[in-house]
């Protein structure tokens, strides 16, 4: 589809909803009949290692749509959800995100929850004038690597590194930082980030250990990392790899050596390792469920997610949710589906969801926001079976965030004038 037929396509869209949408999203309890309805395609492994958080995800997407549903959809038009399995492989992934914008005539694109998801389906949405949203970390924060309709509402590597680092400074924890990772471009991305945190507090960065990608036994790498004497061991590994390294990280006894820092992890990795296996390890996350008992809205939204899928929802799945909101909420606010509109009112735009205030920063769209950092329970002090960590402290988006000029990026220039 060329860009002049789909751009004319989405107006005549936008202005059939527009000709019946009540104005004050929040109070339009009505859709509009006989409507077309406006799809989200979503793009996720709902097949392979990840299929278990795909399909978080998912309840996720669906709770937030049922949200703009019931506040009366998208310029008083229904919004639906056409869903499509990357089978956690980028090739795929880039042929379903293609079929969504073709065929389905997607007015967004989102998923992703690995880097190389987020990059073949940022290429699609790109080429083809559709705002592309991540799931999984907005890792393409750098000059050259974006474009002007890409958009990722969860953490970077930067801002969950620095988050750590920071907390690290603050308690005194020790000077002498080493990383041990998984070997491939997301903890080659935390390696950048830690070594330029660690400038800027006058910490001793003694580099990485490298794993590779799918290594289930650590137990090789473990004495390396040792040696290197640190006070703190920051381990950026994800999913099944996460799950082997904290088991063994544990058996190994490194947590009495120094303090153990996930870079980032998620719920359901937590609860695969078992019960008291994150004791003691410091992680990173963009949310965490007992901020339900701080905030109504997630509260609401945690006790949605617990009759839909039986289990307490994950950081990413409010990610997830965040990211399908702030998408169509600004489409309707703006009373247009063309995407150079919607960009521009998403740059710098301001919202609130499942936690604090949060910000699309203009130079970037990097979202602006809380990172948690999180101390794993003992298996004797969890109430129950999803009571793995608890919140020890919030570091503010000012604080993790990246420079863009850091970035490559003029930070007063709105990156859709950049690009």
């Amino acid at each position: 589809m060329s860009m002049t037929t789909r751009r004319t396509l989405l107006k005549s869209i936008a202005g059939a909803g527009a000709a019946t949408a009540v104005s004050g999203f929040p109070f339009v309890n009505r859709l509009a009949l006989g409507q077309q309805a406006i799809k989200v395609g979503v793009v996720v492994p709902m097949t392979g290692p990840m299929a278990l958080e795909a399909q978080e995800m998912l309840a996720a997407t669906q709770i937030a749509v049922e949200d703009v549903n019931a506040a009366g959809g998208v310029m008083g038009r229904k919004v639906e959800t056409v869903i499509r399995d990357s089978e956690f492989k980028p090739e795929v992934a880039k042929r379903k995100a293609t079929e969504l914008i073709e065929v389905e005539k997607a007015a967004f694109l989102v998923g992703a929850i690995v880097g190389f998801e987020g990059i073949a389906m940022a290429e699609v949405g790109c080429k083809n004038d559709v705002i592309v949203s991540f799931f999984g970390q907005n890792f393409l924060t750098v000059k050259g690597k974006m474009c002007k309709y890409q958009f990722g509402n969860n953490l970077t590597p930067y801002q969950t590194a620095a988050a750590a680092a920071h907390f690290v400074d603050a308690q005194k924890m020790g000077k002498k930082w080493h990383m041990l990772a998984n070997n491939y471009s997301w903890p080659q991305m935390f390696e950048r980030a830690y070594s330029l945190v660690a400038k800027q507090v006058g910490a001793d960065w003694t580099g990485v250990t490298w794993a590779p990608l799918g290594t289930r036994d650590f137990l090789p790498f473990l004495p390396k990392v040792a040696a290197a004497k640190a006070d703190v061991v920051f381990i950026t590994t994800w999913a099944a790899d996460q799950v082997a390294c904290a088991k063994q990280v544990q058996e190994f006894g490194l947590a009495k050596q120094a303090r153990v820092i996930h870079s980032i992890t998620e719920l359901t990795f937590a609860e695969a390792a078992g019960a008291g296996v994150y004791d003691g390890f410091y992680s990173g996350m963009p949310w965490y469920w007992q901020l339900k008992d701080k905030y109504p809205a997630a509260k609401r939204y945690y006790d949605r997610h617990m009759a839909l899928r039986k289990r307490a929802p994950g950081g990413y799945t409010a990610s997830t949710y965040s990211t399908v909101r702030l998408l169509l909420e600004t489409a309707n606010d703006v009373k247009s589906l063309e995407t150079d509109k919607v960009t521009r009112a998403l740059e710098g735009r301001k919202f609130q969801h499942l936690k604090g205030p949060e910000q699309i920063r203009a130079c970037d769209h990097v979202n602006m926001q809380e990172v948690f950092l999180c101390k794993g329970k003992p298996a004797s002090a969890m109430k129950d079976q999803w009571d793995f960590f608890e919140i020890v402290q919030s570091v503010s988006g000012e604080t993790t965030s990246e420079s863009c000029e850091g970035e490559g990026f003029d930070p007063k220039k709105p990156l859709s004038q950049q690009i």
